[in-house]
């Protein structure tokens, strides 16, 4: 393939990639989450103790401690998340999903997507996963 043709099929794919998490965030109600409050509740849900917090969530999400504790701070104002003082650390505060949080991920836009990809045959879904890693380490290393 020349680097004409090699451009062009990669823009194809960005698109595709583009359209397919555009038809995931479709699907949200006007007072749904925003991206990354789902990003957050997917984190904490996750995380373990020792990472449950604002450095925790920023590192995840490779944007600032402010705009983290912003994304934590409306979620714990939709009662989604709760915050409690470090038993090892009185400067920080271990966040953890509440039973809303817990109610509200089971309306994931992602869900759709994991019931799709669910269907495909492991060995395709692990070659997929494959290639997105490489995709997601490029695009992180291009920004730094």
């Amino acid at each position: 393939m020349d680097e004409a043709a090699a451009a062009k099929r990669a823009a194809g794919v960005a698109q595709m990639l583009f359209q397919i998490g555009r038809r995931v965030l479709e699907k949200r109600n006007a007072d749904d989450l925003h991206a990354v409050q789902w990003s957050a509740l997917r984190y904490f849900a996750r995380t373990g103790r020792r990472t449950a917090n604002v450095n925790g969530l920023s590192q995840f999400l490779g944007n600032t401690t402010g705009s983290s504790s912003r994304t934590i701070k409306s979620l714990v104002e939709r009662g989604l998340l709760e915050g409690t003082p470090s038993r090892t650390d009185a400067r920080s505060t271990v966040i953890k999903l509440t039973q809303a949080g817990r109610r509200a991920l089971r309306k994931d836009p992602l869900n759709d997507i994991a019931m799709v990809l669910e269907g495909m045959e492991p060995g395709d879904l692990d070659q997929l996963g494959q290639l997105l890693d490489k995709v997601d380490e490029a695009m992180r290393n291009a920004r730094r």
